[in-house]
């Protein structure tokens, strides 16, 4: 036993030098991947800020508030922005009454991509509706009120603008690279204008790809990333470490701590020519209604439990689907031969035709399959969409509602946690001032009933205002469970045209 322990202290003695060895090995090592991880994005910084723009808009917009609500919001803004601040209802002076009309403005990032033309590229939400858009270089240029901007092309689905500037001075154009590449846990950097504090670096990796974010666009799947992105980075580039472009930076999760997402280059780059030509982006539509396939549907329609595909859950009347002899209750399972596993992927085949582009696609209706020829329609706008629950007559209310509401579909019950089963229209965006807001309703709040009725479809909600007065409305909101509120229409009984 003696010469066993000797043999041990032996060994742990000889181990001590190597175990040192080791951790100043590892120690090295750690320097020196800090030291070329730092060499890398001070280089990367060079190289990419000159190319990255500050945008300013514009927007002229109606203020709810007057009186001595105006003077109340314009003495609390003041505290924090000084008293030249024009707060809500005013210039900073003086006491208004009633609605009056103020300057709006917002601020986003964006980046050249063709120095010759001067063309910048950035999100759609960051020019969208402004009266004026201004785009500064850099922080020292001489004149602060920046270039003015003309608005080339913009597509709101994908969230996508694309800018052209004038100017003497040289412009320098970020490379674009390829986002399908990337691979989870690369490092990326992002450059933008944050909270108007101009050009700004911030570095993180890419946290996952293939990301679904409803409702900020269905048609693109977005990079998460870990990277610090704040209000004003909008339209600002994702770089990879060889320099190039491969996300543009569109939203944050504002309940989550470093959860960011990009619009992968590779997508902006399939629409660009369209937007470069056009000025938008005409996708391919069929005219239909979908449902997720899942076991309890699957079953409900007599499906086998292998069945993999979409339903069809409304066609409409006169559009390409109904012309192709499509039925509510088929179950698409494939277009042109390739399979369709969702929704989703449903809707971006679809859209990637040219109208007036032939498929062919194979259905199961009543358990036996059946081959369809369906000759593509161009895909409406979203707000006829949104307006009229299809894309036959756009449907309006009769009677000004103060919000703008929508479908509630399969992704969006997901999203806000609902059950399958609830049915009714989510509220995408409330009028400031407007009997919506009154009510107490806020967007993503989801309408359930109308007078004690339930709401069962987009056409049925709007068809239930009728007549100037006070309805009684139902709607959930957040988790708060459903709680009833009155929409008073009787103040504004003019025709919503």
């Amino acid at each position: 036993m003696k010469e066993l322990a000797r043999a041990f202290l032996l060994l742990a003695v000889l181990c001590v030098p190597f175990q040192a060895e080791r951790k100043a090995e590892a120690a090295t090592a750690k320097a020196a991947v800090a030291d070329n991880l730092k060499d890398v994005f001070v280089e990367l910084s060079k190289r990419l800020v000159p190319s990255v723009v500050n945008i300013y808009t514009t927007q002229t917009v109606q203020s709810p508030y007057g009186g001595q609500q105006a003077e109340l919001y314009r003495r609390f803004f003041e505290q924090f922005f000084g008293e030249d601040f024009g707060g809500p209802g005013g210039n900073g002076g003086g006491m208004p009454q009633g609605p009056m009309s103020r300057k709006a403005t917002s601020l986003g990032s964006g980046f050249i991509i063709d120095e010759k033309e001067g063309l910048v590229l950035t999100n759609y939400h960051v020019i969208a509706d402004a009266d004026e858009v201004k785009v500064i270089l850099t922080e020292d240029d001489e004149d602060r009120e920046g270039l003015d901007a003309k608005v080339v092309g913009g597509d709101a689905d994908a969230d996508v603008a694309l800018l052209r500037i004038k100017t003497d001075r040289k412009l320098k154009a970020a490379p674009l690279g390829d986002s399908d590449a990337l691979q989870v846990g690369e490092w990326v950097m992002a450059v933008g204008n944050p909270f108007g504090h101009g050009h700004t670096v911030t570095k993180g990796i890419i946290s996952a790809k293939e990301r679904v974010v409803l409702p900020m666009s269905q048609f693109s799947n977005y990079l998460q990333t870990d990277t610090p992105i704040n209000p004003g980075n909008s339209g600002g580039p994702l770089i990879n470490t060889a320099g190039e472009v491969i996300g543009i930076n569109t939203a944050i999760n504002a309940a989550a701590q470093g959860i960011g997402f990009a619009i992968p280059i590779n997508y902006v780059k399939r629409i660009l020519p369209e937007l470069r030509s056009k000025g938008a982006v005409t996708r391919g539509f069929i005219g239909v209604n979908i449902s997720e396939l899942n076991p309890k549907l699957a079953a409900g329609l007599k499906l086998p439990k292998t069945t993999r595909g979409v339903v069809v859950s409304e066609v409409y009347e006169g559009e390409p689907g109904a012309k192709g002899g499509v039925q509510r209750y088929d179950v698409i399972l494939s277009i042109n031969d390739k399979k369709i596993l969702d929704s989703r992927q449903l809707v971006n085949t679809v859209s990637s035709f040219a109208p007036g582009t032939t498929i062919h696609m194979k259905v199961l209706r009543n358990g036996k399959e059946k081959d369809l020829k369906v000759t593509v329609g161009k895909r409406p706008t979203r707000e006829k969409l949104t307006q009229s629950g299809g894309p036959g007559k756009a449907i309006k209310p009769r009677l000004n509602l103060g919000m703008n509401v929508a479908e509630l579909d399969d992704e969006t019950r997901k999203e806000l946690g609902l059950p399958g089963s609830m049915r009714g229209v989510v509220v995408e965006s409330v009028v400031p001032g407007g009997a919506a807001e009154e009510a107490g309703l806020e967007p993503r709040d989801v309408i359930v009933e109308v007078d004690q009725k339930p709401v069962t479809s987009l056409r049925a909600f709007i068809a239930m205002f009728k007549e100037p007065r006070i309805y009684l409305l139902s709607f959930r909101q957040g988790n708060e469970g459903v709680q009833i509120t009155s929409l008073d229409l009787s103040k504004n009984p003019k025709d919503n045209e």
